[in-house]
């Protein structure tokens, strides 16, 4: 069975943690708010914590960690709650981790990205049988054009003028005569 330890919070409340439990799981476990995009697995650096007394009864550095946040521990005594483990007494600064203030951050970067809505136009009955017919209209107009050349020489229309071109039906070719007596006769 594994030992609790005291963490003393900023805010003054006392929580008891296990030894295999991360700070992060007990705080949330307590009902304390800790910002955490990632869930606890070391990849958003947003659980970032302040080690303000007892930094000799926690774990070290994790490798996940070190490269997320560097290794400037002993020095800013800043630690990731997903990563950090209690082994005795320690005292914690979470006061960065405001939900009102995250809200807000959170609302102004969405902001961005919502589009505003737009009215919607509700048309009649109508309206919408006329752009049918339109449409309709429309599309036997192309089809007509697009059959347009077929026959041609069989229409009449008003470009029957010389050199006007495609107009005339196409000459088919002779095959019933001989070539050996056409060639005698030139």
């Amino acid at each position: 069975m594994s030992t609790q330890h005291e963490v003393t919070l900023s805010n003054g409340e006392v929580l008891k943690v296990d030894e295999e439990t991360s700070l992060l799981q007990a705080l949330r476990e307590a009902g304390i708010y800790v910002k955490s995009s990632c869930g606890g697995v070391a990849s958003c650096s947003d659980c970032l914590i302040k080690i303000t007394e007892g930094a000799d009864n926690i774990n070290s550095p994790s490798f996940e960690e070190t490269q997320l946040i560097g290794n400037v521990f002993h020095i800013t005594k800043e630690r990731l709650s997903c990563q950090t483990k209690v082994t005795g007494p320690v005292s914690v600064d979470i006061s960065n981790h405001d939900p009102k203030a995250d809200a807000k951050k959170t609302l102004e970067k969405n902001k961005k990205f919502i589009k505003p809505k737009s009215p919607v136009r509700k048309r009649s009955a109508d309206e919408v049988k006329a752009i049918h017919q339109e449409r309709h209209q429309a599309r036997k107009e192309k089809e007509e054009k697009r059959n347009s050349w077929q026959k041609h020489w069989e229409r009449e229309d008003e470009r029957k003028y010389p050199g006007s071109g495609g107009s005339k039906r196409p000459k088919t070719f002779r095959t019933d005569f001989d070539e050996k007596k056409d060639d005698k006769k030139d």
